[in-house]
């Protein structure tokens, strides 16, 4: 029995660790005994080979072990072990000692004892341990569901908590704008108040300013008048010097500033609505039941897909008039999975429209036909008809590129990309040149003939930039759309047999490092960020990027990831 834990420990853990049957130590480096029934460790494998009776048997070292050996094992006779029994095989089980038997025993030591064949005692045991696993998987699935059930609670408690977060947070908003413009309109009249007064300020202020000019420009009269007019004229027109100075101001004639009133308005809050506020609830949280009708509710728009293309749908959710309807604490999930291979699609997104209506969008990825299911806050649950998704096939529209171009025929295409002008650029890789063709497929222009060697992967950037891989020598060059050299973003120190290239979302390169096996990061500056695949890939030779997840080709493997 320990043997065969042992065996099974091995094959379903991955481990080589046993005990040996003759020293009883823990050993990883062990080798079975398939006519001995036992483990051997490497010691004392060595003194069991070196018995003369021993070297018929067959021995296999466990790390050399495949499923086939395990079968061996798992299915082998077992011998009686009873000294003078010949190694016979246990065939019988006696049911008042509990032991199985060989024949020899069943004559010598258990003729009076009840008796029954090994297979048909085994049978029954394994019958009652099934007996006993059906109980204990019932147990278990029981458990599961029960599991499932908190999960389910969970996540509706988790979507109801954030819907209430949200709407307290939007009154609070609401609020917050609400007070805002109350106090833009407060602070409007405040304002409005300061303009007037600064008005009738300002008139005054002119009204001054125009009397004190013209006051001045006569004093600067009489004053000159007086300087310089001889004494005997200036005694002879005193009385007209009298009347000129009629004229300038007095200290009576000063307009009074007093009758400008600055007003002495305060601010006084609003007691009432500042208690309002510290003594009131925004709001309160109350339970409500859904209205949906699930047997109600509609989709509407096709249901039906292509493979690996996005397709929608709209869920309509009813009452029991049969009336559109919204509650926000409602979940909606939905279902869908392949009748065909069980596997439920994962990209599946619902868009809740906050009026009823729910945008399902998914991304299937394989043929066939699907059951779709609705359930409501995970409770109520109602099956729509099957509907059937198409394999995406493909219909070539033209070739481009054909005949010569410039006196040459394009030989040995590689990469492939497309500006937001639709504009085709396809690395020419032989002729050492990228040609670039319009959405119709003609010929536009081509560029690169002079920096480029052996070009592979190209890739646009959101300026409508080219950056190229070259082959040859591992730089990584970047054009303007014109294809007019800009610079070298790397210059190939560590690249071998770089091909594929593409960009994510933050601007860096995720280059196809073919020669060491992995896939390089680098940034726009240059530098490599980090390496990923090693020891996983071996010939990476072109990427995408889609949703900050890489996929990947890998020639020699014959696979994409």
């Amino acid at each position: 029995m320990k043997n065969l834990l042992d065996i099974l420990t091995i094959k379903e853990c991955n481990t080589s660790k046993v005990t040996c049957g003759n020293c009883e130590m823990k050993s990883e480096e062990a080798s079975y005994c398939f006519h001995c029934s036992k483990f051997w460790c490497s010691d004392c494998v060595n003194a069991h080979n070196i018995l003369r009776e021993n070297r018929d048997h067959r021995v296999l070292a466990l790390a050399d072990f495949e499923d086939k050996d395990f079968h061996d094992v798992l299915k082998r006779p077992v011998f009686c072990q009873k000294e003078l029994h010949g190694k016979e095989v246990l065939k019988f089980y006696c049911k008042e000692c509990n032991v199985p038997v060989c024949q020899t025993g069943v004559i010598i030591e258990h003729n009076k004892h009840e008796v029954q064949h090994l297979e048909v005692a085994a049978r029954e045991v394994k019958n009652s341990i099934t007996s006993k696993l059906d109980v204990a998987r019932e147990s278990s699935n029981t458990i599961s569901h029960c599991i499932k059930q908190l999960e389910e609670k969970v996540r509706l408690l988790e979507h109801r908590s954030k819907i209430n977060k949200e709407r307290i947070q939007q009154e609070v908003n609401s609020l917050i704008l609400t007070l805002r413009e109350k106090e833009q309109e407060l602070i409007l009249e405040v304002e409005s108040q300061k303009m007037k007064v600064l008005e009738q300020i300002e008139k005054s202020k002119d009204e001054l300013s125009a009397q004190l000019v013209e006051a001045k420009h006569s004093m600067s009269q009489i004053e000159t008048f007086a300087q310089r007019t001889p004494a005997a004229e200036l005694v002879r027109s005193k009385f007209n010097m009298h009347e000129l100075c009629q004229g300038l101001l007095k200290p009576q004639d000063m307009p009074s500033m007093v009758d400008i009133r600055i007003p002495s308005t305060v601010f006084f809050k609003n007691d009432e609505i500042s208690k309002i506020l510290k003594e009131s609830r925004i709001g309160d949280l109350d339970e409500v039941e859904t209205e949906i009708e699930l047997k109600q509710c509609s989709l509407e728009g096709s249901k039906a897909g292509t493979v690996g293309l996005e397709s929608q749908f709209e869920l309509i959710t009813r009452n029991s008039k049969g009336e559109q309807y919204h509650c926000p604490a409602d979940l909606i999930t939905v279902d869908i999975i392949s009748i065909q291979s069980g596997h439920t699609v994962e990209e599946v997104e619902i868009n809740d429209q906050k009026n009823g209506s729910y945008i399902i969008s998914y991304v299937p990825k394989e043929a066939g036909e699907y059951l779709l299911s609705v359930s409501v806050n995970e409770t109520d649950r109602r099956e729509f008809p099957a509907f059937k998704i198409k394999e995406r096939t493909f219909t070539p529209l033209r070739c481009i590129g054909e005949g010569t171009i410039e006196e040459k025929k394009v030989k040995y295409p590689w990469g492939i990309a497309v500006n937001d002008s639709d504009e085709i650029f396809v690395s020419d890789m032989d002729n050492n040149r990228i040609v670039v063709f319009n959405e119709y497929g003609e010929f536009v222009r081509s560029f690169g003939h002079n920096g480029l060697s052996w070009p592979t992967g190209l890739a646009v950037d959101t300026t409508r930039r080219i950056t190229v891989i070259n082959r040859d020598d591992g730089k990584i060059l970047l054009f303007t759309s014109n294809g007019e050299y800009v610079r070298t973003i790397y210059d190939g120190h560590s690249l071998k047999d770089p091909r594929g290239v593409a960009l994510d979302s933050q601007g860096n390169l995720i280059v196809c490092d073919s020669g060491n096996a992995c896939v390089r990061f680098i940034s726009p500056q240059g530098k490599i960020l980090k390496t990923i695949g090693k020891g996983f890939v071996v010939m990476p030779n072109n990427c995408v990027v889609h949703k900050d997840k890489i996929f990947l080709s890998d020639m020699e493997l014959r696979w994409a990831s």
